[in-house]
């Protein structure tokens, strides 16, 4: 392992465990690499100091992820030091992904971004919330060509993905000498095509024009970095984070992703008989593959338990209730089309509650929503007592009190919004 007991740390750390170091954190993620095509996948190592090699359907080459503690995430001034500690430092990003390598053959329309290996059935509020979270993932890659597959829970080869063109890479290294490209573990890789420069390579590559395979047959050496949705994703703690939306509170992945690994992807695609081209198994032609799941998920996978956040949760909902000497009825999961990436693009199966109308859900029930209806009659004084002592401790609604009258809903936007100080680095 590097010696990082000084002031910084600018290499990695050899341990080959695949955890982050977590310093006072406690919170790991594991990382597993595609190796190859018949032996599967590799443990790989955060913040290593040697890439892990691998060689898949039209790629040959290598990849290192890098992800910074969390207490480090707003730069504070504290000289403890971590690996990449001089790349990360006075900056937004929150780990960075990195491939070097060599296409076997020039390849056709490339796609970068993630895949799911089941489908997930999500409600309406997650729905929503995605639809929200899509342009500011846009905006991160500079990018408005994103695919998302909605996937079905009936067609294991429709796999639900989010994918942009492989230019959306927040910088793109080409090299015809491959002892020029720079090694992987560098503190900080030299500045390459912008998403710009790196579209117009690509489209060249793709349309037939002059391109670096015409001058020798195996093709550059390509080195890729991809941040750009680094600061709104946090890996470790498996949620976003910085969401204008969420007005600076966490939101977990669980909900939009279910309780499996999430697949960091890059493909092309070849027609079927028929000469469509679609995002199905059978006609992608994987690049490289990169496997990640928090610790936490990965531990109770393992012993068949359920996510630690939901038994905790579970909980906490369950003590309340008998607080309030209530019961939440059986609820039955409903049918749904709607997935992961669906909720991305809004479509979904035919009208059902999952794109009803506000209308509709303003004159639902409370249990249409598998909420109580609390008893008008039959409490005892001392049980209303009670029940109210513990009303207090609940969450604040974000709506206003009836004080503030019709001036509550627009209270907000009178404060003036105060600049944090993490919104002022560069990414």
């Amino acid at each position: 392992m590097a010696d990082c007991s000084g002031t910084d740390c600018d290499g990695a750390t050899g341990d080959t465990e695949n955890l982050v170091n977590s310093h006072r954190d406690g919170k790991n993620i594991i990382l597993h690499v595609r190796k190859d095509l018949g032996s599967g996948y590799v443990p790989m190592s955060v913040n290593a100091a040697d890439p892990v090699e691998f060689q898949l359907d039209n790629f040959r080459g290598r990849c290192l992820f890098l992800h910074r503690p969390a207490w480090s995430y707003d730069s504070p001034a504290d000289e403890e030091a971590y690996p990449y500690r001089s790349h990360f430092h006075g900056r937004k990003r929150l780990w960075e992904w990195r491939l070097q390598g060599k296409f076997l053959r020039k390849p056709g329309t490339v796609y970068c971004g993630i895949e799911l290996e089941e489908y997930v059935p999500v409600n309406f509020a997650t729905r929503a919330m995605m639809r929200a979270i899509l342009p500011l993932i846009q905006g991160a890659l500079q990018c408005n060509l994103v695919h998302h597959e909605i996937g079905r829970a009936d067609d294991k080869s429709l796999r639900p993905v989010v994918v942009a063109p492989i230019w959306c890479f927040d910088s793109t290294l080409v090299h015809e000498n491959p002892d020029d490209a720079p090694k992987l573990g560098t503190p900080t890789l030299p500045t390459g095509l912008s998403r710009k420069a790196a579209r117009q390579f690509w489209e060249s590559v793709w349309s037939g024009g002059p391109s670096a395979w015409d001058r020798q047959a195996d093709g550059p050496t390509f080195t890729f970095a991809l941040w750009g949705p680094s600061p709104l994703l946090d890996l470790r703690a498996w949620a976003f984070r910085r969401l204008p939306l969420m007005r600076g509170r966490e939101l977990a992945m669980e909900p939009f992703c279910g309780q499996q690994s999430v697949h960091g992807v890059i493909y092309e695609l070849q027609a079927n008989e028929r000469g469509d081209i679609k995002h199905v198994q059978p006609s992608k032609i994987y690049s490289a593959d990169i496997r990640m799941m928090p610790e936490a998920l990965w531990q109770s996978k393992a012993v068949g338990e359920e996510s630690p956040k939901n038994e905790e949760c579970s909980a906490t909902l369950s003590g309340t209730l008998d607080a309030l000497d209530m019961s939440v009825p059986a609820m039955t999961r409903q049918d749904s089309s709607a997935s992961f990436c669906s909720a991305l693009s809004g479509s979904g199966s035919p009208r059902s509650e999952h794109n009803a109308t506000e209308e509709d859900l303003l004159q639902a029930a409370p249990s249409h929503f598998g909420i109580p209806e609390v008893p008008t009659s039959g409490l005892a004084q001392s049980s209303q007592g009670d029940a109210l002592s513990h009303v207090d401790t609940l969450p604040v609604p974000l709506v206003g009190s009836e004080d503030r009258k019709g001036t509550a809903m627009f209270y907000c936007c009178r404060r003036r919004r105060r600049v944090a100080v993490w919104e002022t680095l560069p990414v």
